[in-house]
């Protein structure tokens, strides 16, 4: 063999290998580079899948004998500058707009994660969604061989710094595990009859049946597995499949679902109930319907956003008609910024991304002689307080098992307090934080700026890593200063909500401190990764891990 033909083999030898590396399932953590894969045994509790809620939660002493209605209705995909009353003179969102008026408005209000299913996962169990395993968006249970390798390959181009993972990464969980308790079973004990009308996304139940939102605590179910664009598009009523692809036929969806919405209200107004209404506008495809298209000059998105801001008018409608109002607490919420399209104001960043534009979302509380109309909450908040909240407006405790993340911000909603809640908020992609926000200020160890020349520049990736070592040596000082690389970052979120200037030099006891809480929580994770505070009666075993060492 030739010395030429032996140096192709050799190269060829070595792509192979390095290839089977980042396409072979990969155990470990690598938090100083940005990036961690988890382990999904951990996840897995079967002693805690078959626990009662009712021995982890319990109605209180002081519990009201007629708790309020609750319906928490969440768009997807709408950004912080879509609506009216944030800020937004392009589209018409009156319905919606009148809610802020009538109720409290929350300015720096957080999903728990930048894209679908863990924001949903969170917000239903109190928890950061990397607690239950569900760290990127969930896939289908029965993609087919090209999905499934176009994610293998997306997990190279990420390493290469060519894509972000948070596009192509697997969930460590197919879906929420039976462990976690979730905002509907919590309900359920104090006397709520529960559904969930539109997108559930927290476990693909066609192949998966335990992950069917009976099994999670809803009562009523009329909807959807996942996203309006994962195929077949199937619409469902409880466990009976009603169409099995919907298709690109999706102008009747929404008219649909508030239907629903509206029924579940009518056969439950005797009782509290609780209605989680997940909404598929503003998801793409774009397909409003007959009576929206083509009206908005925001073109389909905002047509979408019309059609939006009409099926919450309707559910307001429905309350109003039948008495409700004064005695159910309506919330209105996104799960995350927007995507490809649509308005995320004077924030940075998308979905998918960790910074304001990804995360932050319009916020709305509304009960009538409960909640002061017209206040403005400035308060930093997340998506995940909802759970602790709820549950003492219900009168029941905390589940004492478990580490809860959210904070209770009746008193900030009812206008009793204007302290923050929480010490720091964290701001999470690929599995670590990348970032954590404390009063004012917002800290980011990494983040990837998706800038020019080099969009994904976390040391995650070969471009990142390339673009950290990328720096000059002064010869007459010594002094080292990095040329394409910002970090660590430290912004104003409150003055510079855009996050353009980084002001960490000038702060650097901020920066310290956001940077403590960061790795404190990582240490914690990674010897309690379920945040348990005690051991079920019949555990066996030993101590978990996060990650395989």
């Amino acid at each position: 063999m030739s010395e030429t033909l032996m140096k192709k083999w050799i190269f060829v030898a070595l792509v192979l290998a390095w290839l089977a590396w980042w396409l072979w399932p990969q155990h470990g953590i690598r938090v100083g580079r940005g990036y961690a894969v988890l382990d999904p045994a951990v996840f897995s509790d079967p002693v805690r899948d078959a626990l009662p809620v009712a021995t982890v939660v319990a109605r209180r002493p002081d519990a009201p004998a007629r708790p309020p209605n609750i319906v928490l209705i969440m768009a997807d995909d709408l950004g912080y500058g879509d609506l009216g009353a944030y800020g937004n003179t392009l589209l018409e969102t009156p319905r919606i707009d009148a809610l802020a008026r009538e109720g409290a408005r929350f300015t720096q209000f957080y999903a728990s994660h930048s894209t679908c299913s863990p924001s949903r996962a969170g917000m239903l169990t109190g928890r950061y969604p990397l607690r239950s395993g569900i760290n990127y968006p969930i896939q289908r249970a029965n993609d087919d061989w090209r999905r499934r390798l176009a994610r293998r390959l997306g997990t190279v181009a990420a390493e290469l710094g060519a894509t972000d993972s948070v596009q192509t990464g697997e969930s460590a969980m197919p879906g929420v595990p039976l462990s976690e308790v979730t905002l509907p079973e919590a309900l359920k004990l104090a006397g709520y009859k529960t559904g969930l009308v539109g997108k559930w996304h927290l476990g693909d139940f066609i192949g998966m049946p335990e992950y069917h939102p009976h099994r999670h605590g809803f009562d009523f179910f009329a909807g959807f597995p996942g996203s309006n664009d994962e195929f077949p598009f199937q619409y469902w009523k409880g466990e009976t499949v009603i169409d099995e692809n919907h298709g690109l036929r999706q102008a009747d969806v929404t008219a649909t679902l508030t239907d629903e919405a509206i029924g579940f209200i009518d056969a439950n107004r005797e009782r509290p109930f609780f209605l989680y209404f997940a909404e598929k506008n503003v998801h793409t495809p774009l397909d409003p319907g007959r009576q929206f298209a083509g009206r908005s000059p925001g073109g389909a998105y905002g047509d979408t956003v019309a059609e939006l801001d009409w099926s919450v008018g309707r559910i307001v409608d429905a309350l109003a008609e039948r008495g409700l109002l004064d005695e159910t607490l309506l919330i209105f919420t996104s799960d995350n910024g927007p995507w490809h399209l649509g308005n995320p104001g004077a924030l940075r960043g998308r979905k998918g991304q960790p910074m304001e534009g990804g995360q932050r979302v319009p916020t709305i509380a509304v009960w009538p002689g409960h909640i002061p109309a017209g206040r403005v909450i400035d308060v930093p908040a997340m998506n995940f307080d909802l759970f602790p909240t709820l549950l003492a407006l219900a009168g029941l405790s905390l589940p004492n098992d478990r580490v809860i993340d959210g904070r209770d911000l009746w008193p900030v909603l009812s206008g009793q307090s204007e302290q923050d809640p929480h010490e720091a908020l964290f701001f999470f992609n690929a599995n670590v934080i990348d970032g954590a926000r404390g009063g004012r200020f917002k800290y980011y160890r990494w983040v990837n700026l998706y800038t020019w020349p080099v969009p994904l520049d976390k040391p995650n990736n070969l471009s990142g890593t390339m673009a950290h070592d990328y720096a000059y040596t002064d010869p007459a000082t010594g002094k080292t200063r990095p040329l394409v690389t910002h970090d660590p970052l430290l912004f104003d979120v409150v003055a510079d909500s855009n996050e353009s200037y980084n002001i960490a030099a000038r702060h650097p006891a901020e920066s310290a401190r956001l940077l403590t809480a960061i790795e404190d929580w990582e240490r914690d994770f990674v010897a309690n990764p379920r945040g348990w505070r005690d051991t079920p009666p019949d555990a066996v075993g030993g101590g978990e891990t996060a990650v395989r060492q």
